[in-house]
């Protein structure tokens, strides 16, 4: 096992997850991530502490010809091993009397294999018919579709979907979520079927390798784009016959609303108040001045920690799509004590345009390159509009 295998492989025995463990190392669940996709090697004081938590020697973790403890391999069931030279003997398993019983019941599961076998190439020829009738219907990826009725909803002792949104402005899809995932199933037949994890979307599809761990689960690891909802499953697929196996993990949905940078304004008097009695922003004449201290607060109404960050901000006036105004904020400011940001700014402009006609669009742009825009009113204008 490569040292990545063995921290994964410990963190699960633990009950860890992977944002458990780095709050632990204070680092990030990324780090720990990496590590266990052996992107990344842990430092050697990082090693000291993975080796205290887990309870096991640095050179456990390090050494792939060292097996973590209590994973040592046992000898199959009739082979004996001698401590003199580590002979291997096998004990008879079967008796004179017995191999005739076998031999006839042999022919009779090979007659009946037989005519299995016929009667699934028959069914099967038929199946090929009925969806190339339905492929010319109506054309799709068939591999991409999991078909309801070939789902497992139970089939499943243990799995985990983990992700975090990962912004990168030199890919075509800048904004994607990372996935890590595991699954555990009941019934495990590794020698007979391949694995893979599936990934669906409002129609779309992704799919990446599933590597079975010495704990009987397999993990994955891959980028989807930025979706709001989906749905994981661990598909295998039966080496000899070709039947696939869909055991559904879960769906996930409201995801955006983990990484939405959620923010308002208000206009504030001198001493720092709100001011509430609209005079910061005044129309009349078929003309208006927007003059005063406009305050952003950020915060996030999903999550007790933000998942997204402002970077900028700019207050920008709008006719249609002309845009007449606009400024840049302050620098964001990070209040410790509400545990909300904050940006100012101070305008002081008059166009020759009636509010009404007017847009006034607080503007931010967050830490995954997205902007983000609200609308700022004004309550005694919007009072005297009809």
């Amino acid at each position: 096992m490569t040292t990545g295998e063995k921290i994964a492989a410990l963190r699960r025995e633990k009950g860890f997850s992977q944002e458990a463990l780095g709050e632990k190392l204070g680092l990030s669940r990324q780090a720990v991530s990496k590590w266990e996709s052996d992107q990344a090697v842990p430092t050697m004081d990082n090693l000291v502490e993975l080796s205290r938590l887990f309870g096991v020697p640095v050179d456990t973790l390090l050494r792939p010809d060292e097996p973590l403890p209590g994973k040592e391999q046992q000898p199959p069931e009739g082979v004996k091993l001698s401590a003199e030279g580590l002979k291997i003997s096998y004990a008879p398993v079967l008796t004179r009397k017995t191999k005739w019983f076998i031999i006839a019941l042999a022919l009779l599961i090979l007659v009946s294999v037989l005519g299995n076998i016929y009667a699934m190439a028959r069914v099967q020829s038929l199946e090929e018919q009925l969806r190339a009738l339905q492929m010319q219907a109506q054309p799709q990826d068939a591999e991409s579709v999991v078909k309801q009725e070939s789902i497992e909803e139970d089939a499943l002792s243990d799995y985990d979907i983990a992700y975090d949104l990962y912004y990168n402005p030199n890919k075509t899809i800048t904004t994607t979520l990372e996935l890590n995932l595991s699954a555990r199933p009941k019934e495990l037949n590794q020698d007979a079927e391949i694995p893979k994890f599936t990934i669906q979307s409002a129609g779309e599809s992704w799919t990446c390798a599933a590597i079975l761990e010495q704990d009987n689960s397999y993990v994955g690891s891959t980028e989807i784009p930025m979706r709001d909802a989906f749905t994981v499953y661990l598909t295998l697929t039966d080496r000899e016959s070709g039947t696939v196996r869909n055991l559904l993990l879960g769906t996930l949905s409201g995801i955006s609303n983990e990484y939405r940078l959620q923010f308002d304004g208000q206009w504030l008097n001198a001493q720092g108040e709100a001011l509430m009695d609209g005079s910061a922003i005044t129309s009349e004449n078929g003309s208006t001045t927007i003059r005063g201290c406009l305050q952003y607060r950020f915060y996030n109404a999903w999550s007790d920690r933000f998942r997204a960050y402002p970077v900028k901000c700019r207050l920008v006036l709008r006719e249609g799509d002309t845009e007449l105004k606009s400024m840049e904020m302050s620098a964001v400011e990070y209040n410790e004590e509400n545990g909300q940001y904050y940006a100012y700014c101070r305008p002081d402009w008059t166009v020759p345009k009636s509010f009404e006609d007017l847009e006034l669009i607080a503007e931010a742009t967050d830490s995954y390159g997205r902007v983000h825009e609200w609308h700022i009113y004004d309550y005694a204008i919007e009072k005297a509009v009809p």
